[in-house]
């Protein structure tokens, strides 16, 4: 049996002088993610993740078809976002694996729940900046509601939001005065192209023949009337414009506010969409080597024990390679002369199920062990890892080279909770 002497996590490794450099430029962002902190915990306080929930609330997973399967659970009846999801990833056998809690199964859920979300056809636009697209069968269905259900149980469930919403989008969810109308937000090329020719127009009658030209679109958007001057022009655009991205999402927008209303989402971006704000615009949250470093505690062997020395060495390894992994380094190449590379995101999926280190903190405390024993006589060269208890466990007795290659490989050729 391996006795463990537990020891403080990497944070208590930096330097008292860097510490004070980084205090006065952090202290704003630390009080904002607290009060962040604060509002999440108190939003989860009303959901039950203790007991198991309802039969309605098991969600069966096949990876290929997530938000598929998310929407046939929400539209359950009997479906209960206040109680604990039962999360089944079924493999193609029809067998699967599941998870009675907010482990690593949940993790990797609500993180590939998330992104097919903001991937379907429901949103549009740029990675760093989604608004919602026009559906007029999802309308019908009554899609928008569930999605913004979907939304407000990932925030309060596991800390998941959205995080690349366009503000015009969540200036509509939090009431907050929306930014100018832009051409740029338009993604239908052709209806760009339309309006920008028209804007571009430098005298009245280019401008009367841009909008011969655009006359079906200007149509369709309530547009198409008569123009004498090129300020009148201007007006033309702006109104397309604030019709094709505020006027014709008004039902799609109630439907998503109706959704967002779950477990009172809805009512604390209203009341304070600054702190919330985080969580829907802004891109990703940044992950960083020394935050990574920091989040594990590792678990040493006693020392001056053969096995404390191979544990410091793959530490040591550990910490190199993290590094290695920010600077965009740790990469292999697979079948076809495709290289990819390690992110400090694959690494963090792989140990713990998600991408990101949630606003109110990891339920279990993530920790790192290490490979001593052998499988038929075979030394363990892959990492391994225990998404449900967040514990990630790294090969001994590498050369460092040998190491990172096995981590890369590993962390790569691993599809689902970390498990190499």
């Amino acid at each position: 049996m391996d006795t463990f002497e537990p020891t403080v996590s990497f944070d208590s490794m930096h330097s008292p002088a860097s510490v004070s450099n980084s205090t006065s430029t952090s202290t704003a962002v630390s009080d904002s993610r607290h009060d962040l902190r604060r509002m999440l915990l108190g939003l989860q306080s009303a959901v039950d993740l203790v007991e198991p929930g309802p039969i309605a609330n098991c969600v069966n997973v096949v990876r290929s078809r997530v938000l598929q399967c998310a929407l046939r659970t929400f539209n359950r009846r009997a479906f209960n976002p206040h109680k604990q999801l039962d999360i089944v990833f079924v493999d193609s056998c029809g067998t699967g694996e599941g998870s009675v809690d907010t482990g690593g199964p949940t993790r990797e859920f609500l993180r590939l729940l998330m992104k097919e979300l903001l991937d379907s056809r429901y949103f549009v636009g740029p990675e760093n900046g989604k608004s919602l697209a026009l559906d007029s069968l999802g309308l019908s269905r009554g899609t928008y509601k569930v999605l913004g259900m979907i939304i407000s149980v990932c925030l309060v469930h596991g800390g998941v939001g959205p995080c690349v919403l366009a503000r015009r989008l969540y200036s509509q969810l939090s009431g907050i005065p929306a930014p100018p109308v832009n051409i740029e937000e338009v993604y239908d090329p052709e209806l760009h192209d339309q309006l920008d020719k028209i804007q571009r127009a430098e005298t009245i009658t280019e401008a009367h023949t841009a909008m011969l030209e655009a006359s079906n679109s200007l149509h369709m958007l309530g547009a198409l009337c008569k123009v004498s001057t090129l300020e009148e022009r201007q007006d033309l655009v702006n109104a397309a414009l604030t019709y094709y991205l505020e006027g014709r999402m008004e039902m799609p927008l109630r439907q998503l506010k109706e959704g967002l209303e779950t477990l009172g989402v809805l009512n604390a971006i209203k009341e304070h969409s600054s702190i919330m704000e985080e969580l829907f615009c802004g891109g990703p949250p940044t992950l960083s080597a020394a935050s990574l470093l920091d989040l594990f505690t590792v678990h040493y062997s006693p020392r001056g024990t053969n096995r404390r020395t191979l544990e410091e060495v793959a530490v040591g390894h550990w910490r190199d390679w993290i590094i290695e992994v920010e600077d965009g380094d740790a990469a292999v190449e697979v079948d076809g002369g495709d290289t990819i590379k390690v992110t400090l995101q694959s690494v963090l999926v792989f140990a713990s199920g998600a991408s990101a280190i949630p606003v109110f903190g990891f339920k279990e405390n993530p920790n790192i062990t290490f490979l001593h024993e052998n499988i038929n006589g075979n030394r363990r060269m892959f990492p391994e890892a225990n998404t449900c208890t967040i514990t990630l466990k790294l090969p001994i007795g590498q050369e460092y080279e040998e190491f990172c290659h096995f981590m890369t490989f590993g962390v790569i050729q691993s599809p689902t909770f970390g498990v190499a």
